[in-house]
């Protein structure tokens, strides 16, 4: 689960020496789980040793921030404005202060701060179901944002849905649809305890 550590890095605001580990890192594990998603890191390592770190900044900022074409925010994502992502942001908080993941400047559904939470989580059962009923659902909703635009983040955001539902694809966990506009239920469809208060 270590990898979700290095994947996170590649959705932070690019800093040089942070994003050439975590790209070699994530390479290494791609060559040897995830062979067809090379194609993808290819273009992001290109992107990243071919533009200057200012470039890189304003690319990340044009993406995620202004005129975002996609959000990383992942209780934004799922609920939008609705009062529940509050109380997904609260629990999310407890489960960070719990695990010892610092979140940084960033609120604690930040995905990056999310891939980082997986596995310094101690109830592997809880790390399962929050990576299958939330985040899985939430990778599918950010993707559909970018459409066609050609992006250097949709192909990381492609190759870290793929590898997380490999990781995570025998769960019988029930699966939060977005797409069924259920968003009512949301805190109930999951058995964590810290989630449903």
């Amino acid at each position: 689960m270590q990898h979700y550590t290095y994947l996170a890095d590649l959705f932070t605001y690019p800093e040089k020496e942070v994003l050439e580990k975590s790209v070699s890192k994530v390479n290494e594990l791609l060559n040897e789980k995830y062979v067809e998603c090379l194609g993808k890191i290819e273009d992001f390592k290109y992107f990243a040793t071919t533009k200057s770190l200012d470039e890189q900044q304003e690319y990340y900022i044009s993406t995620f921030d202004i005129d975002a074409a996609c959000y990383l925010d992942i209780g934004y994502v799922l609920f939008g404005e609705d009062y529940k992502r509050g109380a997904f942001l609260v629990n999310m908080r407890n489960e960070h202060l719990k695990a010892g993941n610092d979140c940084r400047r960033e609120l604690a559904d930040y995905l990056p701060n999310m891939l980082r939470l997986l596995p310094k989580i101690e109830d592997r059962n809880f790390a399962d179901e929050l990576a299958y009923s939330i985040i899985i659902p939430a990778l599918h909703e950010m993707l559909k944002n970018f459409k066609d635009e050609v992006n250097v983040y949709k192909n990381l955001l492609e190759i870290l849905l793929q590898i997380m539902e490999n990781d995570f694809t025998d769960l019988q966990y029930i699966q939060f649809k977005v797409l069924n506009n259920d968003k009512t239920n949301f805190l109930d469809s999951i058995n964590c305890s810290e989630c449903k208060k």
